[in-house]
């Protein structure tokens, strides 16, 4: 029994044994303050490096999916989450178009009988799919032409940069006499592009079928929140303006997460769909989106870093004695083992220990965990049992990049915002993921935390030495060289 135990969790107990000695010898040669300081830096930097990876673990390590554009996902959950607290009218600006898109997706299915009873020609059923994409792409372009996106997102740059009162820029939107018509044609759109999916004239495809009910009850829905959405877009981001801002920074975490898991339904859906099979195509696809991703931003919103203020609960002066007295004292500082140390900082690390708590009860003891992780096994037999492993995929896509947006916002008051802010996590995402083993979750969780203690340990020696910062920026690659070595599928990854 003893030697069954030590096979199925030496890994595992590898790792605390090697903490387990660092924290002593770190605790007799440091000292106490110094190595807690370090220590909780560490900490913090691995909970930041887990928001990436655990997303990254979702769509690299289950479904193979080479997606060099994650790091952009941070980026946009950071951007998008900035942009909410510190001004929303961008954001308000462009949810009736939002809703609209989301409004063709039903009615397209919805649609689908009448799509596929079509007597068309062999030869003209190629013809009029691409027609209709064609369409759907001009119909959308007149959709969007003439909207002033950069004025919208300068009112948080205006804010930020110049010190307007945000309640006076939140007005700044297209009237609706003339805004009405773009959600409109953006749904038609979508509808097109639906229409285009569903193969008109086709005999080839199995034909779906689909409860009407959900689809209407979605269509109906869409719709109306595109309607209300567009009659109260002024109001409604003076109403967010007028929140408490700890409030308003729940809801920009939530708007920041939202950002990123639209984004990646429609990174999956259109790019990273007809390639799964196809690596080199992958990584070309996810590379070229990312740069474009990238510059967008840039155009948006200038390629300046800002920072985003931190809510009151992390801001107010002094220092709380315990973790007890910062829930009433709300300070920007609080008292670990003696230790000076902001609070928002501690809010990161919970943060990511939250993400993976959530994460590993999703995956293990939920119907949807179970169904993503046989569908990956053996996604022929999930398909027989009547469920659709496609939406089951979009799905682990919307919550991988949705979970990089969310460590995004998270980390936007900590560090600056800025349009190459993801590039530097999505390498140490990988790097973690690679460490801890492909599909890991467990994995990931202990590479994130051993890279942010080598980094901040890293640095701490570079700087007591005047060693060059180099040195501790390498430590995370050594640290991947050393556990590939001794276990070349990662620490609690398995073998094929």
């Amino acid at each position: 029994m003893t030697r069954s135990f030590w096979k199925n969790n030496q890994a595992a107990l590898i790792v605390a044994a090697v903490l387990i000695a660092f924290v002593w010898v770190g605790w007799s040669t440091m000292g106490q303050t110094t190595f807690v300081q370090t220590a909780l830096s560490g900490l913090t930097l691995g909970s930041l490096y887990f928001m990436v990876a655990s997303g990254l673990t979702l769509i690299f390590g289950l479904m193979h999916v080479l997606n060099f554009a994650h790091g952009t996902m941070f980026m946009i959950g950071a951007y998008a989450g900035w942009q909410f607290y510190t001004n929303p009218t961008f954001i308000f600006g462009l949810l009736p178009l939002a809703f609209a898109l989301l409004a063709g997706l039903p009615a397209g299915t919805l649609l689908q009988p009448l799509v596929r009873k079509l007597q068309l020609p062999e030869r003209w059923q190629k013809p009029l799919r691409w027609a209709l994409i064609l369409g759907a792409i001009a119909v959308g372009l007149a959709g969007v032409i003439g909207l002033d996106f950069r004025g919208l997102a300068a009112t948080a740059m205006v804010a930020v940069t110049v010190g307007v009162d945000p309640l006076a820029e939140a007005t700044a939107q297209e009237p609706l006499a003339r805004f009405w018509l773009r959600p409109l044609l953006l749904a038609l759109a979508s509808l097109l592009l639906a229409v285009a999916n569903q193969h008109p004239g086709s005999r080839q495809q199995m034909l779906r079928r689909h409860r009407r009910w959900p689809l209407s009850l979605a269509l109906t829905g869409a719709l109306a929140s595109a309607v209300v959405a567009s009659v109260f877009r002024e109001a409604g981001a003076l109403a967010v303006l007028r929140l408490d801002a700890n409030w308003r920074f729940l809801l920009a975490l939530v708007a920041g997460t939202a950002a990123g898991g639209a984004l990646g339904a429609v990174v999956e859906a259109t790019l990273v769909r007809p390639l799964y099979e196809r690596h080199l195509y992958q990584v070309m696809v996810t590379l070229g989106l990312a740069f474009v991703l990238m510059e967008l931003v840039q155009v948006l919103w200038d390629p300046l870093p800002y920072q985003m203020s931190r809510p009151p609960i992390f801001s107010q002066p002094g220092k709380a004695a315990s973790l007890l007295a910062w829930f009433s004292e709300g300070s920007v500082t609080v008292n670990i083992l003696g230790v000076t140390f902001p609070s928002y900082r501690l809010f990161i690390i919970v943060l990511g220990v939250l993400m993976f708590v959530l994460l590993a009860v999703l995956m293990k003891y939920s119907r949807l965990g179970i169904i993503i992780r046989a569908g990956v096994q053996d996604s022929e037999m999930v398909e027989s049992l009547g469920i659709n492993v496609r939406r089951v995929f979009t799905m682990v896509f919307v919550l991988g990049a949705g979970l990089a947006a969310l460590g995004g916002i998270g980390a936007a008051p900590f560090i600056p915002v800025e349009p190459k802010m993801g590039d530097t996590f999505q390498v140490q995402a990988f790097i973690t993921v690679v460490i801890g083993g492909f599909g890991s979750f467990t994995g990931a969780a202990i590479g994130a935390l051993l890279l942010g203690l080598a980094r901040a340990f890293g640095d701490f020696l570079a700087l007591r030495f005047s060693l060059s910062p180099a040195i501790s920026e390498a430590s995370t690659v050594i640290i991947m060289a050393i556990v590939l070595l001794v276990r070349p599928s990662g620490l609690f990854g398995r073998r094929d």
